[in-house]
């Protein structure tokens, strides 16, 4: 598949064709807009802040963390750079954002849900960040079609892993977790983040394409740090996400090398031992659980769940507002906080968390969004179009289901997992896979 007919694809002007002819004979880190689409890649992965131990320790990624004045310049220098960018690709991105009505609808249900939330200021800053975010995906998409795109990600997750480099080893406070084991958490304020993150780098690294000792340099260096900071991290949630995209990216990369009878007769046998695997960590959860050094609640994961599921039941079909429901000790969460003695700011589960925020009306399009993924997935694989920007995309979706178990990061109004999948949805999206997807 050549970069000219993955541009092809959502109505781009002719004029684009020539600008992918010329991107072919520079690297995307020699570019200045790379350069400025870089700072709000930054911002979006690590969260919008870069914390440190000079704060109190209770109040640390909770909801009552401080909002200081840094932060909200932060915030508000990255929307005005994103809002820029927007503007240099007007009409390629309104072209491709008419054809992601589906991505599109997320931010506006957690729009509308300002009518309901217990708390409209964060709804409304909530939903406005995930909005940026979501365009901000499609701005990438359309200025690196193709493999660029893959490139680009690949340049901005060597930048960030640099930066983590240097918080360990020039910042120890920001980059070193002391009060857990010395953990490594980089720039990512906390260890789980930080390996979730890396795990996301590495299956960038994998398959980023290089041309010459520099995209070399830098595609290694994305791998091996990627896998260090996961380990040193100690997160067995990154160990688990690691060794996921490893096995799918060498799953994927065999398959597409067999014939189409054999690729499908691969994927039933690669089937049969998955769900023997599923089974048994069933039925033996509790031993497996001891094997990964976790105790039964999985850190209190089970006994958060278990709170929040009350909540949902009182409002399950349209939630207590996008970003509204962690307030601490006001609001809903009062009881959870109570309870678990812990000013916690997510349900440490995605799904629950979407629950919270929007219910089921909110929770049903998110489905939908990941189901028709996995379909034009399974299309391009049936396919073989499998080049490594669509490689990329198959491997992003797993991942994302996988880590929502243990973490929260759907619809994030700013983090790179909901980034990343925004990416690969738009990926996916093209369409000679949604023709075949039919």
């Amino acid at each position: 598949m050549t970069a000219t007919s993955y541009n092809e694809e959502l109505l781009s002007p002719v004029t684009d064709v020539s600008q992918v002819d010329e991107s072919r004979e520079t690297w995307v880190w020699s570019e200045a807009w790379a350069w400025v689409a870089l700072l709000p890649t930054l911002f979006i992965t690590c969260r919008g802040s870069i914390e440190d131990d000079s704060s109190p320790y209770a109040f640390q990624f909770t909801a009552m963390d401080a909002d200081p004045l840094p932060h909200r310049i932060a915030r508000l220098a990255c929307s005005l750079i994103i809002a820029i960018l927007l503007a240099t690709r007007f009409r390629g991105v309104l072209a491709a954002a008419t054809k992601s009505k589906l991505l599109l609808l997320l931010p506006g249900i957690a729009f509308v849900s300002a009518l309901w939330s217990q708390s409209p200021r964060s709804t409304f800053a909530g939903a406005l960040n995930l909005l940026l975010t979501t365009l901000f995906a499609v701005y990438l998409y359309k200025r690196y079609p193709g493999e660029r795109i893959v490139s680009f990600l690949a340049f901005a997750a060597f930048v960030s892993l640099a930066c983590c480099v240097l918080s360990v080893t020039v910042f120890p406070s920001v980059g070193i977790d002391p009060r857990q084991q010395d953990a490594w958490r980089g720039i990512f304020g906390q260890r789980n983040n930080c390996a979730v993150a890396c795990s996301l780098f590495l299956a960038v690294g994998l398959h980023a394409r290089t041309r010459g000792l520099i995209d070399q340099l830098m595609r290694g260096s994305t791998i091996v740090l990627s896998l260090v900071f996961i380990v040193m991290s100690g997160s067995k949630q990154g160990w688990i996400l690691a060794a996921l995209t490893i096995a799918l990216t060498y799953l994927l990369r065999f398959s597409s090398r067999i014939r189409s009878l054999d690729r499908l007769l691969f994927f039933m046998a690669i089937a049969v031992p998955f769900v023997l695997a599923v089974l048994f960590i069933q039925s033996n959860f509790t031993q497996v659980l001891a094997a990964m050094d976790k105790d039964p609640t999985m850190s209190q994961r089970t006994i958060i769940w278990a709170q929040v599921l009350p909540s949902i039941a009182k409002h399950p079909m349209l939630g207590y507002g996008y970003s509204a429901f962690w307030s601490g000790l006001n609001g809903e969460s009062m009881q959870t906080v109570l309870t678990t003695k812990w000013v916690e700011n997510q349900a440490q589960d995605g799904y629950l968390d979407v629950l919270l925020q929007l219910g089921v009306a909110g929770l049903i399009p998110l489905c939908l969004v990941f189901l028709r993924g996995f379909r034009q997935s399974y299309a391009a694989i049936v396919r073989n179009r499998t080049g490594r920007g669509m490689q990329l995309a198959i491997v992003l979706l797993p991942l994302m289901v996988a880590e929502n178990i243990g973490e929260s990061s759907f619809l994030a109004p700013v983090g790179i997992p909901w980034l990343y999948a925004l990416v690969a949805f738009l990926i996916l999206g093209r369409p000679d896979c949604e023709a075949e997807a039919l």
